[in-house]
């Protein structure tokens, strides 16, 4: 898969908790490029699914396009939308959308709202393992199962997240 933001938590040691992982685990780096090569043409689709969305081999995939962005909004911001209006909000989304795509488009984009670690978990152990890790070293989880959270809480970026589709036990 694509590299992860450069030196995010490089400073640790993921061998460490891949070695306490079963061997149907599986810890993936992940990056924008992912997102935008798997889940974003789905969503060019007449009626897009989740169904095509949730097996994607990232795991970052949401049911709705402006999930990847902070408040499910990809208008840039700096501080998660906190100096913008509601709105603002309806005026990129309903009355003026052509800024839509090329904001959903940039990598660069601080609205991006994408975890760069994923957990593929596939026992209990493994749940276990990546709690313990992220305890840790002052990580916070993100926890994702069909990707049907509606605002998004099941991507964060700055997160490890744990994907639960492959979970087994």
């Amino acid at each position: 898969s694509a590299s992860p933001v450069s030196g995010w938590r490089s400073d640790l040691d993921w061998a460490a908790l891949t070695s306490k992982l079963s061997p149907s685990a599986s810890l993936i780096d992940t990056s924008y490029d992912n997102y935008k090569d798997e889940c974003v043409p789905e969503f060019s689709e007449p009626s897009p699914t989740n169904h095509a969305l949730i097996d994607q081999p990232s795991g970052m995939c949401l049911p709705h396009l402006y999930l990847g962005s902070e408040m499910s909004w990809p208008r840039p911001s700096e501080n998660g939308h906190l100096n913008q209006t509601v709105a603002q909000a309806v005026t990129d989304i309903l009355v003026d959308p052509s800024n839509l795509e090329g904001w959903v488009l940039d990598p660069t984009n601080p609205s991006l709202n994408l975890p760069y670690k994923v957990l593929f978990p596939s026992i209990a152990s493994d749940v276990v393992a990546a709690v313990n890790f992220a305890k840790e070293h002052g990580l916070e989880i993100s926890v994702k199962n069909s990707g049907h959270s509606y605002q998004g809480a099941s991507s964060k970026k700055n997160t490890l997240l744990l994907n639960m589709n492959r979970y087994t036990h």
